[in-house]
């Protein structure tokens, strides 16, 4: 015959680990955040009262490191376009940008994004040391800064 002082001990260890099971089971699995730099203008659009935040822009032929992106458009840190990424063609940053929606004519924002599909989507602002009221960075860039 089982004791009942060995289903008092199971019990207290299912007890104990329940809550890291359920909250690894839920946390969605963290993606590798990327460094974008999209220089100005750009306007954010917001729909369903706030809900979809969506800023447009035209990707650059280059890499940042390599050339810096025109008017309305974003480049990656380190690399330059690829599939289904075409030079000059749409993409949308998805997102709150903070007070930063509207990236002004000649500015350049870094900003780290995740990939979801085909849009990209905000993880974090990186602001440039020096420009502590602005996102807006001056070359040369580099890909380091954001999140693994």
């Amino acid at each position: 015959m089982i004791k009942f002082g060995w289903f008092a001990i199971a019990g207290a260890s299912v007890l104990c680990f329940a809550p890291v099971w359920v909250t690894n089971a839920q946390a969605p699995a963290q993606q590798p955040s990327f460094a974008i730099y999209c220089r100005g203008p750009l306007n954010t659009f917001r729909a369903e009262g706030g809900k979809v935040i969506r800023t447009p822009f035209k990707w650059a032929k280059e890499a940042a490191t390599k050339a810096n992106p025109g008017p309305g458009e974003c480049a990656w840190a380190d690399r330059p376009p690829q599939d289904p990424e075409k030079p000059g063609e749409a993409g949308a940053i998805m997102g709150n940008l903070g007070p930063f929606d509207s990236v002004p004519d000649e500015t350049v924002a870094k900003i780290c994004v995740t990939r979801a599909s085909n849009t990209l989507v905000v993880r974090e602002i990186i602001r440039q040391l020096g420009h502590q009221t602005s996102p807006f960075h001056r070359p040369p860039f580099s890909a380091e800064g954001c999140p693994g």
